[in-house]
């Protein structure tokens, strides 16, 4: 089902991976800054604004109230690997877990292990968080924004540079139903059901989003880095656009079966344009 069927279609695929490395260009001539006139009337204040001593109690006591220590249940979530001779019953009392807890965080069907496996482990627990006052609304909105834009210029800057490897999370929870076969696939397909969320596999920027090749279905392109790029096709909804930063683990895209045999998400890794087996750049893989 990966097969290009002609060779005009593999042509024009080639074309467009090779033509992504113009679309930065686009993407930045086609931003537009917001200018302000300087003869627009400007905004006088409002004399009644003024706080009165009462207000000004009340809103220091509520600031009080809210900065109060709280408790909070928290659930933390550690990994450990498999070593050789190890058993379920082993990992679990050395952990101070329960085998059935052990098998369920895991799904685990047979109670198998297999050496250099990762297993999940799960704890609660109860914390003292001493609460931030509420800064007002505009302060909020500000810090915001500023933090947003800091991210942003951080993936930027990610993306502008070369790098020899990218790291990666799974796109989808899910089994891979059709492995990377060199000459043969374009990457992994991991199965699904319709409307699951597809993640953004690392930070990044998105290159391409849309329907223009019917082989694809709906596609995303996410540029990492100047070397690596990830793909994300057969969609049934997309959630992000062209020119759009997003981050590891964010919800791209609803998971579909458009151009596609069933629903899954064919997930690729590029790298120089040229499509490469996306499994050394993942976790262990899922269970």
């Amino acid at each position: 089902m990966y097969e290009d069927r002609s060779g005009q279609a593999a042509s024009g695929l080639a074309r467009f991976w090779a033509g992504l490395a113009g679309l930065g260009l686009t993407l930045l001539l086609g931003a537009c800054a917001n200018v302000s006139d300087p003869q627009a009337p400007q905004p006088q204040p409002d004399p009644s604004a003024a706080a009165s001593p009462a207000s000004d109690a009340a809103s220091a006591a509520a600031q009080q109230a809210a900065s109060a220590p709280v408790k909070r249940t928290v659930t933390k979530t550690t990994y450990v690997r498999v070593r050789r001779g190890d058993s379920l019953q082993r990992i679990a009392s050395a952990h101070n877990v329960s085998v059935r807890d052990l098998t369920a965080w895991n799904h685990l069907k047979n109670g198998r292990l297999r050496a250099g496996q990762s297993l999940k482990l799960v704890s609660t627990q109860t914390i003292i968080v001493q609460q931030a006052a509420p800064a007002p609304a505009g302060a909020a909105s500000a810090a915001n924004t500023a933090q947003s834009t800091a991210q942003s210029r951080a993936v930027a800057a990610e993306v502008g540079r070369h790098a020899n490897s990218v790291a990666l999370m799974w796109p989808a929870r899910g089994h891979v139903v059709e492995p990377f076969e060199p000459g043969t696939t374009r990457g992994i397909e991991i199965g699904g059901k319709a409307g699951d969320p597809v993640l953004a596999a690392a930070d990044g920027k998105v290159m391409y989003a849309g329907t223009g090749l019917n082989e694809y279905g709906s596609l995303i392109i996410v540029q990492h880095n100047k070397d690596f790029l990830t793909a994300y096709s057969h969609n049934r909804r997309l959630l992000v656009k062209t020119g759009d930063t997003v981050h590891q683990g964010q919800q791209i895209a609803e998971m579909g079966n458009e151009s596609n045999d069933r629903v899954a998400v064919l997930f690729e890794v590029r790298r120089d344009g040229k499509p490469v087996d996306p499994m050394p750049y993942l976790p262990t893989p899922q269970s």
